[in-house]
């Protein structure tokens, strides 16, 4: 029958929405959302236990003797503020000229210009959303890194979301293994979470801060590698090779 031949035509493309990496990041994103909804819960009901919290999360980590120092040896400041510029503008703005440059050279101009929207629009979202809210940075502990645009939400959780995981899907379709496809994808998520939880321990973020940031930055990223999906099947994106096919770009 010509409508079951038409599904059967279109189920190995729905396939795909369900590869293994890409049930990773939405597995992350529902719960990055759930803790998300437990903290507007609380702040709903609970509103003095939240603001502890936060409190908390910004003192347990620094020495009782001198709050303007993390626990543990002399180079764990030092150590967390190398990992902190993973997320900073610099080194993403180089990481992007640096991939966008290689797809260039590699004529694969249409996935070039999808990474730059991507990013760009990622900033544009984290920009709006300090303008909107305006939060203040934290002042329970001393700073340790010098910071002037609002708090809420994490620009370098956001970011780091953003720009890992967009480059992390373009990893994904260089490679045909499923387990190696889950590497590249799992390294840019542990990147995010890593630059999220450095902007606590400087000070310079309240957790909700960060939360929010990874949330949004997750589901920007989700959105944009869902995207990148449909203009491959549609041939207007290079495509991605399946497993068992050389892990190569198709360029125009």
């Amino acid at each position: 029958m010509p409508i079951l031949d038409k599904s059967s035509r279109q189920f190995p493309k729905i396939k795909i929405l369900f590869k293994k990496e890409i049930l990773i990041l939405l597995g992350l994103l529902m719960v990055l959302l759930f803790i998300r909804g437990g903290i507007e819960i609380s702040d709903m009901f609970i509103v003095e236990q939240a603001r502890q919290f936060d409190q908390w999360a910004l003192t347990i980590v620094r020495s009782p003797e001198n709050p303007e120092l993390l626990r543990g040896p002399h180079w764990v400041d030092e150590a967390v503020r190398d990992m902190t510029a993973m997320g900073g503008p610099t080194v993403l703005t180089l990481t992007i000229i640096f991939v966008v440059g290689y797809l260039l050279l590699k004529q694969n101009y249409r996935s070039a210009t999808l990474v730059f929207i991507a990013t760009a629009g990622g900033l544009l979202i984290s920009l709006l959303l300090k303008d909107f809210f305006l939060r203040d940075r934290p002042d329970i502990v001393p700073a340790l890194m010098v910071e002037t645009s609002p708090s809420f939400p994490s620009g370098h959780s956001m970011l780091s979301a953003v720009v890992y995981l967009t480059l992390g899907s373009l990893l994904t379709r260089l490679e045909t293994t499923s387990r190696i496809r889950i590497y590249t994808i799992s390294i840019p998520i542990f990147i995010t979470i890593l630059v999220g939880f450095t902007r606590v321990l400087l000070g310079v973020h309240y957790p909700t801060d960060v939360l929010f940031g990874w949330t949004v930055g997750f589901f920007w990223a989700s959105l944009c590698w869902f995207v990148m999906i449909v203009l491959q099947e549609q041939d207007i994106v290079e495509s991605v090779p399946e497993e068992g096919e050389e892990g190569i770009y198709h360029s125009d």
